[in-house]
């Protein structure tokens, strides 16, 4: 028998997880210990996670492998043809790099569904497989390809009003309750799990928000603040690369990016096992995987 206890926005578990017994009351606290603790615990309980079951970073690369393709024949053109405005073919080169951008948005989403679904095998006691990941993607393919067209669209204009507008964030996240990355967080985990479609998944996905963590749903989840700060040491080789010369900084500046990418995939896994766990903690009110439900309850970090 689990205590219950309420909680902002809904009634929660603090039940001893399997994993281990319930941790400190520390990642309760406010204050930037406080988010410090909480991000720290959710990125190194996920990073356990996964040197369990490695295998699913082979999700994250195959994505940058075809990323880099796409993207690669948009250099390959622009190199070719000669780059918008000056170019005879900028009409055409302007059509391709919106066909870039939405494919790897895409495919983004379609990784992040697989993702999101192998992680999940875990808390049905299963080990979490590559080939469950992409059956599940591919059940939903074309409800995550009209989410990827929607969330695509929706973040440019969003990000247009908001380097135009000086309060056109403040205005978005008031009509839709929380800020735009925040009210979609959930709409993939509705789309594989749920078998929803993209706008019952994001009508979805702000009801999980609004009865589990009410109006404090706001800044970053605490596994994205832990990677940003890593990214961030990524910048002492790229500028020595760039203020140096040689071979060195050539070295340096190859070193950084291939950092980059590196970090970028191991994000996704581990963003994917949080948000996973996140979802499970919100549908079952019970923490799981070893996460924290004091974490769990406060995962964003601003």
């Amino acid at each position: 028998m689990t205590a219950t206890i309420p909680l902002a926005g809904g009634m929660h578990s603090a039940e001893r997880s399997a994993w281990g017994p319930e941790v400190s009351l520390r990642y309760a606290r406010g204050g930037f210990r406080g988010h410090l603790a909480r991000g720290l615990h959710l990125t190194w309980t996920s990073l356990k996670l996964l040197s369990k079951d490695p295998n699913l970073l082979a999700l994250p690369l195959l994505a940058l492998v075809l990323n880099g393709f796409v993207w690669l024949v948009v250099l390959v053109s622009l190199w070719g043809l000669g780059f918008p405005p000056w170019s005879p073919y900028s009409s055409f080169l302007y059509w391709e790099l919106l066909v870039a951008y939405l494919v790897t948005n895409f495919l983004g989403a379609y990784f992040m569904a697989a993702i999101l679904a192998a992680s999940h095998a875990r808390l049905d006691g299963r080990r979490p497989t590559v080939a469950e990941g992409v059956r599940a993607a591919n059940g939903c393919l074309f409800r995550l390809l009209a989410w990827s067209l929607v969330a695509s669209t929706l973040g440019v204009l969003l990000r247009l009003a908001s380097l135009r507008y000086d309060g056109a964030s403040r205005a978005v996240a008031r009509v839709l309750g929380y800020t735009w990355p925040i009210a979609s967080v959930f709409v993939l985990p509705a789309i594989v799990l749920e078998d929803l479609g993209p706008l019952k998944g994001f009508r979805r996905s702000r009801a999980i928000l609004r009865d589990t963590w009410g109006s404090k749903a706001s800044g970053i989840l605490g596994t994205g603040a832990v990677f940003v700060v890593l990214a961030l040491l990524g910048l002492i080789p790229f500028f020595w690369g760039l203020v140096g010369s040689g071979e060195t900084a050539l070295l340096a500046l190859v070193a950084s990016i291939v950092y980059w990418l590196l970090l970028a995939s191991l994000w996704s896994v581990v963003h994917g096992t949080l948000v996973s766990a996140l979802y499970h903690y919100a549908i079952a009110s019970e923490a799981s995987l070893g996460f924290s439900w004091q974490a769990l309850n406060r995962p964003w970090v601003r």
